[in-house]
């Protein structure tokens, strides 16, 4: 629907009314933005030149929209809108993570982008997941399937959070963050990887949709399963497998993965429909991860542990 249709104070209410609602779930109502696109007509035909629409939405139009919000009729298509919305800022706590750019693309003219042994596209990134090891980073390569990869992990803790939501409105919330995804992940395609062609990119599109299922399914079976688990998922996702891999970085990031899901489930819904939240930077975890040590490793052995460690005799 056109944003032109709707009254700018009337979606402010509708978004505001909503978030208050979402700790009452069996309150929580939704209107249909073709009510307010119907009433802006009617009130084109019965008076001409309206009166400019104030700067905040007044008693009268909060009644409206709740009364709209009663009618179960009208619930379905609203509730998109404000996901929309709420989804939109979320996304952009996940985008402030890490970004990258790919300054070959900005000459003039374009030059071919770098490429690592993979034959991936490579270029110069900020935040800690790209930060070197020297300065406390993780040194993640920079590239496009690292970033989106450092997207996943993010979005699944909000997505574990959204799973909370009534269950009427959770699948919304879901697919409108999965979207705003695709968005920014198409226009990094076409800005710096050259890719014009929507074909392609649509493939690629393709690709990360099934990568996205599979970071639900392990994450999920990690988070069940224990650490052990949940660190295999980050380290096929996150590091790509790599063999080189230092266990202490994986295991930086499957607390942090942990410490987040806690942190953001002790929010209300308010909070996190406004998308009023940031993702703080992993590496105090890395600094808790690397001064924690297991007792076991300074214990001496016993004679008892000694004789069962002997060989036992042939058959």
């Amino acid at each position: 629907m056109s944003s032109s249709t709707i009254c700018t104070p009337c979606i402010r209410s509708l978004r505001q009314q909503t978030r208050r609602h979402l700790l009452q779930p069996q309150k929580f109502q939704t209107a249909a933005t073709r009510a307010f696109s119907s009433s802006h007509r009617l009130a084109d035909t019965t008076n001409k030149q309206p009166p400019p629409p104030p700067s905040t939405s007044s008693p009268s139009q909060s009644s409206f929209i709740a009364s709209l919000r009663n009618k179960p009729a009208l619930r379905s298509t609203t509730e998109p809108y404000v996901a929309y919305g709420g989804t939109e800022d979320l996304f952009k706590a996940c985008a402030a993570a890490c970004t990258y750019t790919i300054p070959a693309a900005n000459e003039k003219p374009p030059q071919p982008a770098p490429k690592n042994e993979r034959g991936e596209d490579v270029g110069e990134g900020e935040g800690w997941w790209f930060a070197p090891q020297a300065a406390g980073g993780l040194e993640l390569p920079v590239t496009f399937n690292t970033w989106a990869q450092v997207m996943f992990l993010h979005m699944y803790a909000l997505t574990a959070r959204l799973r909370k939501f009534p269950a009427e409105h959770v699948r919304i919330w879901e697919q409108n963050l999965l979207d705003h995804f695709f968005y920014a992940a198409e226009d990094r395609m076409a800005m710096w990887h050259g890719m014009a062609a929507r074909g392609i990119r649509n493939k690629h599109l393709k690709d990360l949709w099934v990568q996205w299922r599979g970071v639900l399914l392990s994450y999920d079976e990690g988070l069940i399963k224990g650490d052990a688990v949940l660190g295999a998922a980050v380290w096929r996702n996150v590091f790509q497998a790599r063999e080189d891999v230092d266990l202490g970085d994986v295991a930086t990031v499957v607390g942090y993965l942990r410490r987040e899901i806690s942190r953001l489930d002790k929010f209300p819904d308010e909070r996190i429909s406004s998308g009023q939240i940031e993702f703080p930077s992993p590496a105090e975890e890395r600094k808790a991860v690397s001064e924690l040590k297991s007792p076991l490793m300074t214990k001496s052995f016993t004679q008892e542990d000694l004789a069962g460690m002997k060989q036992s005799p042939k058959a």
